[in-house]
């Protein structure tokens, strides 16, 4: 049976196992030091991080760091990132119940918008969606633009233009973009 929870930080070491085998030898490295950077760091709305895990073994782990809009409008949002599932455990749901349980947390704490930079085809199965993720001007030029999208979790008014945002530190790297 899988367990999410929240994650803490005696999971790092788990986490970063994870990582080390659900990515490629060339993103590992950053992908893993990105996400210890990510349990140091203190922001105010929090960063949160979930874990899956079978029995006390952590399989799988999603971060959603917050956003910081440069605007008045009181848009509250968070970036999915990373996500990561041991390899013996991909395409059995666990990625999607991660994503799903983060999803009914950001929206119960009252987030406004959630963000990702990813497979299109993937993420859009959730409700993430281009034409949202082009209202918000990432901090760092994308390889790939059709991949940023998102979706709205709490209000239902979106900026009518573009709106440009900073991210946590952990995430202000030009090489994770």
């Amino acid at each position: 049976m899988i367990t999410i929870r929240l994650a803490q930080e005696t999971d790092l070491d788990s986490i970063q196992k994870v990582v080390a085998t659900a990515f490629s030898d060339e993103e590992n490295k950053a992908i893993s030091n990105f996400a210890a950077d990510l349990f140091k760091e203190t922001t105010s709305p929090p960063i949160k991080s979930l874990v899956a895990e079978i029995g006390n073994q952590v399989i799988g782990y999603v971060c959603y760091s917050p956003i910081f809009l440069k605007t008045t409008s009181g848009t509250s949002g968070y970036i999915l990132s990373p996500l990561a599932v041991s390899p013996e455990h991909q395409n059995q749901g666990i990625g999607s119940t991660l994503i799903k349980s983060g999803i009914d947390m950001l929206t119960k704490d009252g987030a406004d918008i959630l963000l990702v930079y990813g497979d299109p085809d993937y993420y859009g199965r959730f409700g993430f969606k281009e034409e949202i993720g082009r209202l918000f001007v990432p901090p760092y030029p994308l390889e790939y633009p059709f991949g940023w999208t998102g979706m709205k979790l709490n209000k239902n008014n979106a900026p009518n233009t573009p709106i440009k945002f900073e991210c946590v530190a952990a995430l202000s790297k030009p090489d994770l973009w």
